[in-house]
């Protein structure tokens, strides 16, 4: 049932990695006397698993807290929603404490018509779905080897909380430099729908090198950490290099470097290709920037 539930949840996209648990008896024991058992009257009968709704537990885990919604939106695709517990939201209702965060839903598999038996009984069963950020899960891995918390003298109850607003607010600031991202790509394409020129006033950054190298190998896929590579690359050899600098060599000399992919009769990827355009803007600045080999092949070419 947990490994059949662990594949449908990690199915939704948002979600990085899935883990699941079953409740030891002396855990379930432990919670039902803690939680449970005080508000009983006296010889009330009870069955303790009837009270114990995360027997049976999966924690998803993400990298953005707007991926918590996605998550809890996708999962009634194969579940049904039972009770949902949003310890986020009663957390932020306060205004003096920090701690534990996550959302906690009560699922059960969906009905099917044709389901076989097995399905149609792992559907009878309720289990737990946590969904936390990465920095969340983090926290609440630390929090737990935290032995006390409540009872405690001020000055460690005060660190405790600095500790935990400091894992709140690194979540924030994740998902913001994550949507800064966003909107910096968003903006080279808009640069590119409307052939916008190139700046001379800021030095390069990835994004600014992207919309240069982009505009002449519109197809090709580049990848986020080599282009992060190259341009500091490129800084290193010249800081406050710009992107109107980059553009003007690779305008310039791109012709020739084509004849020299001929020549070669090989395909050469585009940061080969800048960095014989650059080499031939400023053969003395960058020197170091292509091989020997590399060198000899642009003899003769103009």
């Amino acid at each position: 049932a947990i490994e059949h539930c662990g594949s449908l949840i990690n199915r939704i996209p948002e979600v990085i990695e899935v883990n699941a648990r079953i409740k030891s008896i002396d855990g379930c024991v432990s919670k039902f006397k803690r939680k449970y058992l005080p508000n009983l009257e006296p010889d009330t009968p009870f069955n303790i698993q009837s009270y114990i709704s995360d027997l049976v537990g999966l924690r998803a885990v993400c990298y953005y807290s707007e991926d918590v919604t996605a998550i809890k939106k996708a999962i009634k695709k194969y579940f049904r929603v039972i009770d949902i517990t949003d310890k986020t939201r009663q957390m932020e209702q306060t205004d003096n404490k920090f701690g534990y965060k996550s959302l906690h839903l009560q699922l059960a598999l969906k009905k099917k018509k044709d389901a076989s038996k097995d399905l149609i009984e792992i559907s009878q069963i309720a289990f737990e779905l946590q969904i936390r950020t990465v920095i969340q899960d983090a926290w609440s891995v630390l929090d737990h080897k935290i032995k006390y918390k409540k009872s405690i003298p001020q000055y460690l109850k005060r660190r405790i909380n600095r500790l935990s607003a400091l894992f709140e607010i690194a979540d924030e600031e994740f998902l913001n430099i994550y949507k800064e991202i966003v909107l910096e790509e968003k903006k080279i394409k808009d640069r590119l729908k409307r052939k916008a020129t190139s700046d001379n006033a800021v030095p390069l950054d990835v994004f600014r090198f992207l919309f240069i190298a982009l505009k002449h190998f519109p197809d090709y896929k580049f990848i986020e950490y080599k282009v992060d590579n190259f341009v500091q690359e490129i800084l290193n050899i010249k800081e406050g290099f710009t992107e109107e600098n980059l553009d003007r060599a690779i305008t310039k000399h791109l012709a020739i470097v084509d004849k020299i992919e001929v020549n070669l009769n090989q395909k050469l990827n585009p940061y080969t290709k800048i960095k014989y355009c650059l080499y031939i803007f400023n053969k003395d600045l960058f020197a170091n920037i292509l091989s020997e080999f590399q060198k000899e092949k642009i003899k003769g070419y103009k």
